[in-house]
């Protein structure tokens, strides 16, 4: 019985942590504060912002292998081969994920434009911000 009230404790202190936290593409546009056409160019706006940012980490973290003094040139070359299949798996998945199961995952619909658009930013964000962890902040 304990033990059952400390799991249920627990569930109430750390859920509405989670629940507070905001998606990026619900950061990036406010759909409460915008009608509908504007709303889906901020969200337009903001895919096209996020694949900039994605291409831009994945760059420095190019470089940062590039940089490193302590690897041979090979260890170099295979190490930026792997981060480049990896950036193009990454992009397949992400394609795939936001086009083909986001928009059943809507409220609004099956095939819900907004759905795939959120689902781009939000991967992408993912993405950048797994990066920026492993090959310094951006």
């Amino acid at each position: 019985m304990r033990r059952h009230f400390i799991c249920v404790l627990l569930l109430v202190l750390v859920c509405p942590a989670f629940a507070a936290e905001r998606r990026p593409s619900d950061i990036a546009c406010d759909r409460s504060k915008l009608v509908a056409r504007s709303y889906f160019e901020c969200l337009e706006t903001a895919v096209r912002d996020s694949d900039r940012m994605l291409g831009e980490a994945h760059a420095k973290a190019l470089n940062v292998v590039d940089a490193r003094a302590d690897l041979a040139p090979v260890q170099k070359t295979r190490w930026r081969n792997m981060l480049e299949e990896t950036q193009g798996q990454f992009i397949r998945f992400r394609n795939f994920e936001c086009q083909n199961v986001a928009p059943y995952e809507g409220k609004k619909g099956i095939g819900a434009f907004e759905e795939r658009l959120t689902c781009l930013i939000d991967k992408n964000s993912a993405r950048v911000k797994d990066l920026a962890g492993r090959y310094g902040g951006q």
